[in-house]
Order: C-alpha cells, then structure tokens, then sequence
C-alpha cells in the first residue's frame, strides 16, 4: 500500500509539473501574440493622418471592432506602460489590448470612456491596477491630443454590474454631467478557476 500511494504521489507530483508546464507555455504564447498585436497596432496609429488644430479636426469615424483606437498611460505604472487600447471587448479583442466599450464615449467626450483589459496572460495590461489611487493620473492620447483623468475611486464589483459603464456609473437612467473614464478587469478566482468579481477604477477629466 505504500508502494502504490508513493506511486501515486511521484505521479501528480510529475502531473502537476507537466501542467505547470503547460500553462507557462500557453502563456508565453499568448504574451507573445498580444507583442506582436500591439506592434501592429502602434503601426497603424503611425500611419494615421498628422492630427490638424482643434478647430479644423474633423470628426473621427468610428473604428471597427479589433482597430486600434487610442494610446493610455499611467504615472503610477511607468513610462513604458502604454498600450494601444482597441475598439471592441470581445475575447479576440482583449487578446490584442484593452479595449474599449462599444456605445461609451470617446475619451475627453462627457460621459464614460469605458475600457476592459487583461489581469493574467495575453499580455496582462492590467495587472496593477489594484495599485491605483485616487488623485492617479490616467491620460489617453488620441489624434494628437491628451486627455487626463483623476481617478476618483475604486470597487470591486459582481460580473454582472453592468451599471459600472453607465454614462454616470451606477446611475444608468442619469444623463451625462461629466467626461468620465472606467477601467474594468478581473480579480479574484472561485474554485474552478474562473473570475469571481471584477475590479473597478473610475476617475474624471482633469479641468483647467
């Protein structure tokens, strides 16, 4: 009996060792794709028109699901931290970036730059932001301009809180008063493996 159990035991020791294996390939694959994803996409802002004055700007036409869309940095996480946000949140989406809410605004606009991003693998873009802190400057660069945003607060949230995108977060039936920004990505795992909650930063347009 001890023969057998000891047996057992080298088996899920070498199982797990294979899994564990496994695992960091397919993350290193799935990093390496999200590398190659967001070169292209710095790429293709490269390639856009030089931006004109405010005045004469015309109207951006609205990108298609999986374009790159705009540039966001944060103070908190360093000068290299700057990921081409895409549009869209589709699962093929957020393997090429963080990607931005369908149907929320467009950054500096009043209401609510909505943005969704990795925690773990394919890159994880958000990995630290549980770091962030009130007062933390976020900036989002499109078409030749910044717009900075304060973070204000952060929560952690049920998956299906859908209200957190909501032109005044948590006030879906309210009108927006303000140009805002969300920032959603997943927190803790259950017991199978999946994310239970999502974690929330909110802040609003710096005003000068």
């Amino acid at each position: 009996m001890r023969r057998v159990i000891r047996l057992l035991s080298i088996g899920l020791i070498v199982t797990g060792l294979a899994l564990g294996g496994f695992a960091l390939l397919r993350d290193k694959q799935a990093d390496g794709a999200y590398d190659r994803a967001q070169q292209s996409l710095r790429h293709e802002l490269g390639q856009s028109p030089p931006a004109a004055a405010a005045a004469d700007r015309p109207q951006r036409p609205a990108p298609r699901a999986g374009e790159a869309f705009a540039v966001l940095r944060v103070a908190r996480f360093g000068p290299d931290f700057a990921p081409v946000v895409v549009e869209g949140v589709s699962p093929g989406d957020l393997r090429k970036g963080p990607g931005h809410f369908p149907g929320t605004a467009r950054p500096g606009q009043k209401g609510n730059f909505a943005v969704a991003g990795h925690r773990t693998g394919w890159g994880q873009p958000f990995h630290r932001l549980p770091e962030l802190r009130k007062g933390d400057a976020l900036q989002v660069e499109q078409d030749g301009r910044t717009y900075t945003y304060r973070v204000t607060r952060t929560k952690v949230v049920e998956p299906s809180d859908v209200g957190v995108v909501a032109p005044v977060p948590g006030r879906p039936q309210a009108r927006p008063d303000k140009a805002r920004i969300t920032l959603i990505t997943c927190t803790d795992r259950g017991w199978d493996g999946s994310y239970v909650h999502r974690f929330v930063v909110w802040g609003e347009l710096e005003t000068r």
